[in-house]
């Protein structure tokens, strides 16, 4: 019986080290799987800003995406610059990336500039805190658009978070490594202050190198049986870094050897029970794991309604939790794709992410305070000018209104011509508050546009003249248009009378209706007011033209 149960010992050994290297595989999978998703939703983010530096609106796409990026767990520090254009006309000599950089930043990473994202390594010690990881990317090389620099920094420690949660696993060594073996992250004091795998001369971490350059996961062993050390490893697929675990045998195979010990002593029968719970345990996993695997081949076809049971415990069970997390995530990036594709309004593309119902054609009576902005004259001024200066000449003016009401959360609904149809609602505030907003946006956009003509009176560009009409009333607010394409927008009455009034203001003046004055009056100071008769309305309407406001 004792020899038959030594003997049980080597078969249950290799059983329980082939069960070893699968469950450190799923260890480090996951671990992978983890840092790869951090990485992910913000390339996806990095990837759509350098997309919209191609788009006519790239700059308030841009602003927004950036935005977006920011607000992503671990993104530190987002910077776009336009870069220097060689010998001061775009596009005439392509742009080196090797001239922009070079360099550290914070003294932890160094960066070699490319075409495309590149990653960096930490020049401290592998166990220093409070590191981030730069990536920067260059937009608009093509010559379609100014070229800029894209740096983001995202903080290193919520990316090596995964990883050091292993350590607790079996008293394992986790470790983050390049694929040339340089030690980015290592919680063992003794790995801590070292630069380089191998570079004691160590044979097991010279065969784990050689593993690494060939294989994206594997395992090593040391020498012994059992072997004195294990070291399992695994590609991280979004960059070239890999994860490694490093395990004592002695500690692996202790249950094992206390097992061998009672197993002499007390007979066959010990042994056939212990092997027969082990095999009953691997059989329960790996029907666990082959749920999963059914569920991510779902998955992969577009199917995120699949939901794994969360009630276990263990590392399955903190598997499908990460699983389901996983799905929402790629659920919320499709639904980011689908409102970029519809929406162009920062305010609105937010609103729809919390509210995905929101989506649906329709809309509903609201009352909002409606802007209309117009330039005086500019027809009559586009015909002298050539096409191309005009466009030019109506982005610069865009750019500056568009970055006005933004300040005052107004929501554009169109452009037509060279006017601007915008429109105060929501936002938590009352209809009085927002009337008050969109007063205020109105002057600064008539002070902006002073401060525009200034600016271009030196480059004789011709002076710009507008006008603003403003009106209080009932509109359907909603989506307007197709399933296949809609605009976020108002209509009703109120529209057209806001149209109107806006007809009536002079250049350099803000106009408002009696509705929105009888709102607002005690906080306003008007120049004058005046009765006119307005197309489309019976009796004659009261207006005023606003001063200023009284804060």
């Amino acid at each position: 019986v004792g020899l038959l149960a030594f003997g049980n010992f080597f078969v249950a050994r290799s059983y329980l080290l082939d069960q070893w290297a699968e469950s450190i595989q799923l260890k480090l999978e996951k671990a992978a799987h983890q840092i790869t998703m951090e990485l992910d939703e913000k390339m996806e983010l990095i990837n759509l800003i350098a997309k919209a530096q191609e788009a006519p609106e790239r700059d308030l796409l841009q602003a927004f995406l950036i935005q977006q990026l920011l607000a992503k767990k671990g993104v530190r520090f987002v910077d776009l610059q336009v870069l220097p254009q060689a010998q001061g006309q775009f596009g005439t000599q392509r742009i080196d990336a090797n001239d922009y950089g070079s360099g550290t930043v914070d003294g932890l990473y160094t960066m070699e500039l490319c075409g495309d994202v590149g990653f960096c390594a930490p020049i401290t010690n592998a166990g220093a805190l409070d590191r981030s990881l730069r990536i920067v990317k260059v937009l608009g090389e093509s010559g379609v658009s100014p070229a800029k620099r894209l740096v983001v920094r995202i903080n290193f420690d919520s990316l090596v978070a995964p990883i050091r949660e292993m350590a607790q696993w079996q008293g394992s060594i986790p470790l983050l490594v390049t694929s040339s073996g340089q030690l980015l992250a290592a919680d063992d004091k003794t790995l801590a202050d070292r630069k380089q795998l191998g570079d004691t001369g160590d044979e097991l971490e010279k065969r784990l190198l050689q593993e690494i350059r060939t294989k994206p996961y594997g395992t090593v062993s040391g020498r012994g049986r059992p072997p004195d050390v294990i070291m399992g490893f695994y590609k991280v697929p979004a960059i070239n870094w890999y994860i490694v675990l490093i395990s004592k045998g002695s500690a692996l195979m202790a249950p094992l050897v206390r097992f061998r010990f009672y197993s002499l002593m007390g007979g066959l029968a010990a042994v056939v029970i212990v092997f027969l719970l082990v095999r009953i345990t691997t059989r329960a996993v790996g029907r666990s794991i082959a749920e999963i695997s059914q569920a991510s081949a779902r998955v992969r076809e577009g199917d995120y309604s699949i939901v794994l049971p969360e009630d276990r415990q263990d590392e399955i069970g903190e598997l499908s939790r990460n699983f389901n997390r996983m799905v929402e995530g790629l659920k919320q990036r499709d639904l980011i794709q689908e409102t970029f594709g519809r929406y162009v309004d920062k305010t609105v593309a937010e609103e729809l992410m919390k509210n995905p119902d929101a989506l649906r054609l329709g809309g509903e009576k609201a009352t909002v305070t409606i802007l209309m902005s117009d330039l005086r004259d500019f027809t009559p001024l586009s015909e002298k000018l050539p096409p191309e200066e005009v466009i030019k000449l109506l982005n610069q003016y865009f750019a500056r209104m568009i970055a006005v009401v933004e300040r005052f959360k107004g929501i554009i609904v169109d452009f037509y011509g060279d006017s601007i149809l915008v429109f105060f609602n929501g936002g938590g505030a009352e209809v009085d508050q927002r009337a008050l907003d969109a007063i205020k946006c109105g002057l600064e956009m008539q002070r902006d546009l002073k401060l525009f003509n200034e600016q271009n009176r030196f480059t004789k560009t011709p002076q710009l003249v507008m006008a603003i009409g403003i009106h209080t009333g009932e509109v359907v607010v909603g989506n307007i248009g197709t399933e296949s394409r809609a605009k976020y927008g108002i209509v009703g009455a109120a529209v057209n009378l806001t149209d109107r009034i806006q007809a009536t203001a002079s250049g350099g003046s803000v106009v408002i209706s009696e509705d929105t004055y009888q709102i607002i009056s005690k906080w306003l100071t008007v120049s004058y007011d005046f009765r006119v008769c307005l197309k489309g309305v019976s009796s004659q309407q009261k207006l005023y033209e606003v001063e200023s406001v009284i804060e």
